[in-house]
């Protein structure tokens, strides 16, 4: 069976749906092939916008401010989707965030400027394990974004780069089905692989995770017939409704 991205994910059973998964990064190339960067950027920023709902609902209900900085690093990349060419301030701020996401994750030394950045913006607040994977994420497609348009970059990485992926975009499914098994409290009596197996695809055939998936394939499938003067809409949109209902929110961000 080829699986793309209008296979109704409700209707695959728990080996059907790892292979749908598996398959996911493949089967969106071949869904945006052709398509040009702005294309693959709004799709990319339409899922984020609905895990970021999650934090900002989460943050709330715990009364604490939303990051600047991730407020920050979303305006920017919008601001690249409608064409604003990224001044020198942007592309150093792009660079210092993924060196203290490079930082947070595998303990990557920090020049002097980069500690400055860091205390700067981080300091405050460590932040939680869902709050570092949205900066991750979005730290990740600027810096595509900028080795794409030939702007500064500090890191050999992405110098091969020559698109938007949606490498972030699997990676989100790939963290969620964690979260899930928690929430819709599905057995998963070890931490050994079998019974995480079993949990895990007895957790893709809940409503719960069925529902997050449809959310990314409409948010991708959207991004793929959007003109640029719908851009703005669509951000205000996607901004009011989450990857996961309102009432897991708090949830997650302490998850």
């Amino acid at each position: 069976m080829k699986y793309t991205l209008d296979t109704d994910f409700s209707t695959l059973n728990g080996p059907k749906a790892d292979n749908w998964l598996r398959n996911f990064i493949d089967m969106t190339e071949r869904a945006f092939a052709g398509r040009d960067n702005q294309t693959r950027l709004l799709g990319n920023l339409l899922v984020t916008e609905l895990c970021v709902h999650m934090l900002r609902q989460g943050l709330e209900e715990e009364s604490l401010p939303f990051p600047t900085v991730i407020q920050h690093v979303l305006d920017v990349l919008w601001d690249c989707l409608r064409g604003q060419v990224m001044s020198a301030d942007t592309q150093s701020f792009a660079n210092d965030l993924y060196a203290c996401v490079l930082e947070h994750e595998v303990g990557e030394d920090l020049t002097d400027a980069q500690i400055a950045f860091y205390k700067e913006h981080f300091e405050n607040s460590e932040g939680s394990t869902y709050e570092w994977s949205i900066l991750a994420r979005s730290a990740v497609l600027l810096m595509e974004w900028i080795v794409i348009h030939s702007g500064r970059l500090d890191y050999d990485e992405f110098e091969a780069c020559e698109q938007i992926d949606f490498t972030g975009v699997s990676e989100w499914l790939d963290f969620f089905p964690g979260v899930c098994i928690e929430f819709t409290n599905t057995p998963c009596p070890s931490d050994g692989a079998k019974d995480v197996k079993k949990a895990v695809e007895l957790v893709y055939q809940t409503p719960l995770f069925r529902q997050l998936v449809s959310q990314i394939q409409c948010a991708l499938k959207t991004a793929l017939i959007a003109s640029p003067d719908q851009y703005g809409v669509l951000r205000e949109e996607y901004q009011t409704h989450g990857i996961l209902p309102d009432k897991y929110a708090l949830d997650l961000i302490q998850f």
